[in-house]
């Protein structure tokens, strides 16, 4: 109960397990120096990768019943550029589960559990596996735990009328995205399978995307695959996609990760199926290009300095076959601080 709570109910749209009289406040200061190099330029940066300053809390409404709030904002520390919206909702947890409303990460997106050795880095998955979306308008429910299984749904309402007789996209309706996603943990494993639709109104089309994601932890070792089958529904040129990541502990402290992706097509919020493009939630989705192969593998090590603080460092090579010049280095340090 307990692991299934911290890898999918807390990250996946719901309240903090404890009852908070007041507001808690929460963040992670995130930088690091890179090295790209795409074959044209080879420049050094200095960047903010996701970090973020939040608002979370409770109320105890008595007979079980809670009202949860959470209000997350991307801060852009490197160039002070402001704030971003990340997750953000309020709603009501009880013996029935959780039901939320605002913006979050779909389920599907939540369900890669531990999965990604390289979120928010260079390496992360979302540059070849699709699903990798947070998205407005969001109504979410949450199951209570099922012996170790948890269901998540969520419906998202394209909120687009059709004023504009050169756009018509009739996305009026509560589900006009629908994110879906069972996720099981039970000792060492970690598995979940997880399914998005995306209704495009008067373009009649209805892309979806499947994904599964299984994890085994044991003592000083995990290892996970994940796959993904998006389906443009005749629009474009189906994709899949595959990848493998683990790592392994160097000490009290260490640990070393690794990290291999491959897919038909990159992914990108330019999609060359137009209609997507003009779906509100903006999801990300594979380009569409017929036999154009991507891969990306990511190496790294990580050190944890406190229980707050951890230096790291890494290196991500990507590459679309396409062109012998669509390739990218990466090279990078940093320091992430959590409050």
């Amino acid at each position: 109960m307990k692991k299934i709570l911290s890898l999918a109910i807390a990250a996946v749209l719901v309240a903090p397990a404890a009852v908070m009289a007041e507001a808690t406040l929460y963040g992670k200061g995130h930088m690091i120096i890179a090295n790209t190099d795409d074959g044209n330029d080879d420049v050094w940066s200095v960047d903010s990768i996701d970090s973020r300053v939040g608002i979370k809390g409770s109320e105890d409404l008595g007979d079980g019943l809670k009202a949860v709030y959470k209000f997350e904002f991307k801060i852009n520390h490197d160039d002070g550029s402001g704030l971003g919206d990340r997750n953000q909702y309020v709603g009501l947890a009880g013996g029935f589960g959780t039901l939320l409303l605002g913006r979050h990460d779909t389920p599907l997106k939540m369900a890669q559990g531990k999965f990604d050795q390289f979120g928010d880095l260079p390496g992360d998955i979302k540059g070849v596996i699709p699903g990798e979306d947070r998205v407005d308008n969001v109504i979410a429910y949450v199951s209570p735990d099922l012996n170790g299984l948890t269901l998540v749904g969520a419906a998202i309402a394209g909120e687009e009328g059709d004023d504009d007789p050169a756009f018509d996209p009739e996305l009026t309706g509560l589900f006009d995205h629908i994110s879906i996603a069972g996720m099981y943990s039970n000792g060492p494993i970690y598995a979940s399978l997880a399914y998005n639709t995306y209704d495009l109104g008067g373009y009649n089309v209805e892309p979806s995307l499947l994904r599964g994601t299984f994890i085994w932890k044991g003592g000083m070792w995990q290892v996970g695959g994940m796959f993904s089958s998006f389906d443009f529904d005749n629009a474009g040129e189906d994709a899949d996609a595959y990848g493998v990541s683990g790592n392994i502990k160097v000490g009290s402290n260490g640990k070393f990760k690794v990290q291999y992706l491959a897919g038909d097509a990159p992914v990108t919020k330019v999609s060359k199926l137009a209609a997507i493009n003009d779906f509100s939630p903006n999801v990300t989705t594979p380009d569409g290009t017929k036999d154009n192969d991507v891969t990306q593998i990511s190496v790294g090590y990580e050190h944890k300095m406190s229980k707050r603080t951890t230096l790291h460092a890494g290196y991500t090579t990507w590459e679309d076959d396409s062109s012998p010049a669509n390739e990218k280095d990466t090279l990078f340090a940093g320091i992430i601080h959590k409050f």
